[in-house]
């Protein structure tokens, strides 16, 4: 099968969509298949397995003539948008499909990792929501990584045929022995101490001036180990960085910087007693570093959307509650146990995938 993908962002470029697509279109390729990625000429990305076509320098309308122009080349079976990303503006993405229909004359699908973004931020005008209804209309299948947007798409436009395939982790499960945490706890400065974790980009929805202010109510043997970097030209970082000046609590926080390693963000959380997500939002079960901190053995908090239950390691406090998220890290670093979860893999995401896309050839 010859496939396609359309997305804004990826490798080199930061991107949890970008990031999604790369994993993706690599295990389509090892299992066979001709993969053909349509990006943006930012994107750096280092595969011996995909086709990129790095070309387009901006996502508006002018965007449109080289990218039909590279499918009259790459003469795909199926195409697959990703959406959404930074990098889109409105009216270029919401035009390709029907274009693609009647000049490529292939399949034509799309991932919808935010449904929020469809909605236009919840500004529902009749014009857009014509135009992204004549979309669905002209879509082979919407694919969804959150169950809970099946509904939600349906009510908007119930003709849309969709289905659901949970996201998989970027970040595989830690092999590291027992002499490798060791070595890592050595390193970081946190031998012998219970360790926090938080892992992901720092912006504000990540709720992390919670976690910081309840470090200095914890015990002097309790270390955050921030997986991440925080820089001062960033105002919302060093507003982060302020702030642990401010709660006295330099010698509390370790922060990594990026890491370009998915093995070695593994290996850190595997060191780490729970990985700590105060989401202000409440979680999405597709967040990245949830999936991350999932794969691991280690307990989770985080914070819920509706009346999701703890269980099986994973602890839920109400969003933007700092006293409960206390009094949970509290309770849960009495909790010795290791979970050993099973998880969805690259491989299982792909063959759904390829599953979806031979049913609508």
């Amino acid at each position: 099968m010859k496939i396609c993908f359309i997305v804004g962002a990826f490798p080199t470029m930061k991107c949890g969509v970008g990031d999604y697509t790369n994993k993706l279109a690599e295990e389509l390729a090892k299992k066979g298949n001709e993969v053909h990625v349509i990006t943006s000429t930012r994107a750096n990305p280092n595969s011996n397995l995909l086709h990129v076509h790095n070309i387009v320098e901006n996502w508006k309308m002018s965007a449109i003539k080289p990218i039909i122009n590279k499918l009259k080349e790459i003469k795909p079976d199926i195409v697959n948008i990703q959406y959404p990303s930074d990098e889109y503006y409105r009216r270029t993405v919401s035009t390709l499909p029907p274009l693609i229909k009647m000049i490529i004359k292939c399949k034509v699908t799309i991932t919808v990792h935010e449904y929020d973004y469809f909605n236009l931020g919840g500004r529902k005008k009749l014009r857009d929501k014509v135009r992204l209804y004549l979309n669905f209309f002209k879509l082979d299948k919407v694919i969804t990584v959150e169950e809970k947007f099946i509904d939600r798409i349906k009510s908007d436009y119930p003709k849309a045929d969709i289905v659901y395939i949970p996201i998989s982790s970027n970040i595989p499960r830690s092999e590291a022995s027992e002499e490798k945490q060791n070595e890592l706890r050595k390193k970081y400065g946190l031998e012998g101490k219970k360790i926090l974790s938080y892992f992901g980009f720092a912006v504000p929805v990540k709720g992390i001036e919670y976690l910081f202010k309840c470090m200095p109510h914890l015990d002097d043997d309790t270390k955050l180990l921030f997986i991440n970097n925080l820089d001062e030209k960033n105002e919302y970082h060093k507003s982060l960085l302020d702030l642990i000046k401010s709660l006295n609590i330099s010698d509390k926080v370790v922060i990594t910087g990026f890491l370009d390693s998915d093995k070695d963000v593994a290996d850190l959380l595997q060191i780490s007693n729970i990985c700590v997500l105060p989401f202000v939002n409440g979680l999405k079960k597709s967040n990245g570093s949830f999936l991350a901190a999932y794969n691991q053995k280690i307990k989770v908090i985080t914070t819920r959307k509706k009346d999701e239950e703890d269980g099986n390691g994973i602890y839920y406090v109400e969003p933007n509650d700092e006293e409960q998220l206390l009094e949970t890290i509290k309770k849960v670093l009495e909790d010795k146990k290791e979970y050993n979860r099973d998880v969805l893999t690259w491989d299982n995401v792909a063959k759904s995938h390829i599953d979806t896309f031979s049913k609508i050839m």
